[in-house]
């Protein structure tokens, strides 16, 4: 093989490569997206905590891309996801991602601890050179997606957008929901603008049923579902499909937004089936697994 390793020489190029390969279960890898646009953004201007000359590794046979490796860096938590290795041709997969990740390590000095690997569980080949690094499995993970066109009717009844006569009720459910979390409730609050929106269900009080958290990024075509919880004294009353139909409702008033994903344990049987209740569905099952160094 005449094989040149560097780092990116086109993202353009890699973009649409990228976008080949991961639209096939079978090369799938979850951190990375789908559409040549979506992945030239965020290895432009969101991908890693350093240049991406020192943590993507690109493979080219006669100038054209045959294998690809990149290392998502976090520097604070000194953790990585891995985005591969991505090998055009399966005969080549074991040598040239080696020689990739090989590559990619050795463009910087900056020490990772951790890399994970979230890769569709029809991607053996990935999860094999998961196991090869000696990273551990940790679960498999189901990624359920809702789309536009199959929302329908939205019952609002009881929902509203937070204002202030819930402030004390939505900072207690949060707390003791979610007591060791990324966002607090506090944070969330902060967080609040033109596109975040914090939707509650009340009783008509100053209490909530409980309460969805929602983040839009309409010139990213994206948006997320970050909280979602139900007082225990109104579960098992179909709240919880409510307020996501009503997140989705949201998120879909935004016309650069066509579909929702999001990610969830497989053995957390109540959640997949309250999302797939408020019509998420089933779109890949994912493998994680965890390297430390």
């Amino acid at each position: 093989m005449n094989i040149i390793i560097s780092p990116p020489i086109d993202i353009e190029k890699l973009s649409l490569f990228l976008e080949e390969m991961n639209k096939k279960p079978e090369s799938h890898i979850g951190y990375c997206g789908k559409a040549n646009d979506e992945i030239a953004h965020t290895l432009l201007h969101e991908f890693s905590d350093i240049d991406i000359s020192q943590c993507f590794a690109v493979a080219y046979e006669n100038k054209e891309i045959i294998g690809a490796l990149g290392l998502d860096i976090d520097m604070e938590s000194k953790s990585a996801e891995v985005w591969g290795p991505y090998i055009k041709n399966e005969s080549e997969y074991l040598q040239l991602a080696d020689m990739l990740w090989e590559k990619v390590n050795g463009l910087s000095n900056i020490v990772v601890n951790e890399f994970s690997f979230f890769v569709n569980k029809e991607n053996t080949f990935a999860q094999q050179f998961a196991i090869n690094k000696q990273a551990v499995y940790k679960g498999n993970h189901q990624l359920l997606k809702a789309f536009r066109n199959d929302l329908g009717e939205v019952d609002l009844e009881q929902i509203v957008s937070y204002d202030l006569h819930y402030k004390d009720s939505f900072s207690s459910l949060h707390e003791a929901t979610f007591p060791k979390t990324y966002y607090s409730s506090s944070q969330i609050l902060q967080r609040l603008n033109k596109h975040n929106r914090l939707i509650v269900m009340t009783d008509n009080e100053e209490r909530i049923k409980g309460y969805v958290y929602v983040e839009a990024s309409p010139e990213h075509k994206e948006g997320a579902i970050e909280y979602i919880t139900i007082s225990p004294d109104y579960r098992k009353q179909g709240i919880g499909t409510k307020l996501i139909r009503a997140a989705l409702s949201y998120l879909f008033s935004y016309k650069e937004i066509e579909e929702i994903s999001l990610s969830v344990e497989i053995e957390n049987h109540q959640a997949i089936r309250l999302y797939k209740s408020a019509g998420f569905k089933l779109e890949h099952e994912l493998v994680y697994y965890l390297k430390r160094e």
